[in-house]
């Protein structure tokens, strides 16, 4: 049986990596007003952030520009962040550094991302196509991305928005390429007019600009020369500019801020006796809109305004091939490596003799389960690193289990929502697999199927976290119904 006091290691890495996105590619990369010069006359800057999350402070993050013979910018910023999850203390550190040609258009980017693993990716511009090198495990795994046109970084709007005069009510668009989820994503900019903003001991007239991306809206004040003064994003998360030594010094509160806890989904109406043995529930969904998330289909049910979730039974005897349709769920990718010979040869092993796409499922499910040490990870999980450290949280149990039913002819994805835990709903991963129908179940929790106490809000593969990010900080959830 599982013990309460493991439950919260599970929901901690897709609340992580929900906020991963903006953490890490956001800091001291914001547009700024239009009054810089543009081209090779361009200065050099550093320019010095702390980072915030309410009221205490967890980082800082330093940019650096500087222009490039012929024209163009390379930029590079580096981000570290301290925060506890749980009660344990983590800490995160991500690099980025990238170049753009003269009309500040993408030409190569290199990212980092350290934490309980290292991440590497890499990526340049060649005609139509992004090639994205992705190195994790000792392995490295290419991906190309078609392009309709020039892309960029989300820091690098800064310099796209250079020499273009900003007037209340400008909009721009702009084609994102987030290396976090490995995903061209929209990015669009409102200019919403000029306002007095005031800062620790002074007050300053700034332009206040709106950014999108990803399905969240961010504030970004600036001065008159186009200096970020600072930027609101999701999940009560603060970028301000500070000076060097200033921005330097993260001291730790008596009282820090649990990222978890503060990420958590509060629950009203009823409440569940025994959560991971419920069979049914129904549920209403406040504060979000739902026609940006999967909660219709499979086990769930959304009608006037009520989500039913219901148990699957386990399913009978399936037999024949996989239908065309669902073959993309059979795939390998850049994190989900279901082709890599050692993820073969354990699924091949956990597997032998069995044909039927349940037992197989379930087979896995146990042991990833009983296989993999329940600790708390912040990082981007990949299946090659989890097989090889035998460690993780959530997202390194639903990630393993993925590629490994993948690498055994089992369509497999990942569903991302949120699960019932001591009197709240928090963050989650778990997977769903083909056995004639999608049906979910938890490796991390070791169910299968998957109990009613939770609501999937995205399913797919890790590309689809940022999907989270409208949800976090707003959604509420009231239990109708329970048993």
């Amino acid at each position: 049986m599982l013990k309460t006091r493991n439950l919260g290691f599970w929901a901690a890495g897709l609340a992580w990596a929900g906020s991963l996105a903006w953490f890490a590619l956001s800091a001291g990369g914001c547009p700024r007003e239009a009054r810089l010069d543009k081209g090779p006359g361009a200065g050099d800057s550093e320019s010095w952030y702390g980072l915030y999350l309410g009221t205490d402070k967890i980082g800082h993050s330093v940019t650096i520009s500087r222009s490039l013979p012929g024209g163009g910018r390379a930029i590079s910023n580096r981000s570290l962040m301290r925060f506890q999850m749980m009660g344990h203390p983590q800490e995160v550190a991500s690099a980025l550094s990238y170049d753009l040609d003269r009309d500040y258009a993408l030409k190569r980017f290199d990212f980092r991302l350290s934490g309980a693993a290292d991440i590497k990716v890499r990526g340049e511009v060649r005609g139509r196509k992004l090639l994205v090198d992705v190195e994790t495990g000792g392995r490295t795994q290419r991906q190309e991305v078609g392009l309709s046109g020039p892309v960029t970084l989300p820091e690098a709007m800064e310099p796209l928005l250079a020499g273009r005069s900003l007037k209340p009510g400008d909009r721009h668009v702009f084609s994102i390429f987030d290396p976090s989820s490995l995903s061209l994503q929209p990015a669009t900019i409102t200019v919403a007019g000029r306002e007095s903003l005031a800062l620790p001991g002074r007050t300053e007239w700034s332009v206040r600009l709106e950014t999108e991306f990803a399905g969240v809206t961010s504030q970004v004040w600036v001065d008159t020369l186009g200096r970020i003064l600072r930027e609101e994003g999701p999940l009560g998360i603060v970028l301000l500019a500070e000076p060097r030594e200033r921005a330097l010094d993260v001291k730790g509160s008596e009282r820090p801020l649990d990222l978890l806890t503060s990420l958590s989904v509060p629950a009203l109406g009823r409440r569940f006796e025994d959560p991971r043995g419920a069979s049914s529930a129904a549920y209403r969904l406040l504060d979000i809109e739902p026609a940006g998330f999967d909660l219709d289909g499979g086990r769930q049910r959304l009608g006037n305004g009520v989500l039913a979730v219901t148990r699957e039974p386990v399913p009978g005897r399936v037999q024949g091939p996989v239908p065309d349709s669902l073959r993309v769920w059979l795939s390998a990718t850049a994190l989900i490596q279901s082709d890599d010979p050692a993820v073969r040869a354990l699924a091949d092993s956990i597997c032998a003799g069995m044909s039927d796409p349940w037992l197989k499922s379930t087979a896995i499910s146990d042991w990833v389960f009983g296989s993999l040490e329940k600790k708390m990870s912040v990082t981007l999980p990949s299946a090659v690193e989890v097989l090889a450290s035998r460690r993780g949280d959530c997202n390194e149990h639903a990630t393993l289990f993925c590629a490994l039913a993948r690498a055994a002819g089992v369509p497999a994805r990942l569903c991302l929502g949120v699960v019932f835990m001591e009197g709240r709903f928090y963050y989650h991963a778990w997977n769903a697999v083909w056995c004639g129908e999608w049906i979910e179940l938890d490796p991390a929790f070791g169910q299968s199927p998957a109990d009613a106490a939770r609501v999937r809000l995205v399913s797919g593969d890790l590309s689809s976290q940022t999907r989270l990010l409208p949800a976090m900080g707003r959604l509420k959830i009231e239990v109708v119904e329970s048993r």
